[in-house]
């Protein structure tokens, strides 16, 4: 099947679906849009789990991208420096300096001018408290 053949087979297949199945591929615009989507979004993580070859799993990873794009946009959240940020997550974490040194390979006292705001975030050390914490390296950029 040529390119062309399958994009007029998968328009064709979109043209099947439902109403509300479309209306959920949309942008969400509103809360009770984000409700619908939150719904299908806990649906679908039990039919989809972690399967990341499984046929709705596109669809899911979308609802995911939809909602998390209205987060933002309806609750934006202030810019905080990243020394504020990692304090923070050391809290949430119930990590004290000793451990987050160590973790990072460096020493406490360069942990304690990081959280001072007195040494700069390098490649490294953001690509290092990414994997520690569990977010997106840009979350440290403000």
């Amino acid at each position: 099947m040529s390119l062309r053949d399958n994009s007029n087979h998968t328009v064709t297949a979109f043209g099947t679906l439902p109403a509300a199945a479309l209306a959920l591929l949309r942008p969400i615009e509103n809360e009770t849009e984000y409700e619908e989507v939150m719904g299908a979004i806990e649906s679908l993580s039990q039919i989809v789990r972690e399967d990341a070859a499984h046929p709705l799993a596109g669809v899911y990873a979308t609802l995911i991208e939809h909602a998390a794009a209205y987060e933002n946009a309806a609750f934006p959240t202030p810019a905080v420096p990243a020394h504020e940020l990692i304090e923070f997550l050391m809290e949430q974490h119930d990590m004290r300096q000793t451990e987050l040194a160590q973790r990072l390979g460096i020493d406490q006292s360069n942990v304690s001018r990081l959280l001072n705001g007195k040494k700069a975030l390098t490649a490294e050390l953001l690509k290092k408290l990414s994997a520690i914490f569990h977010v997106a390296p840009e979350t440290f950029l403000t």
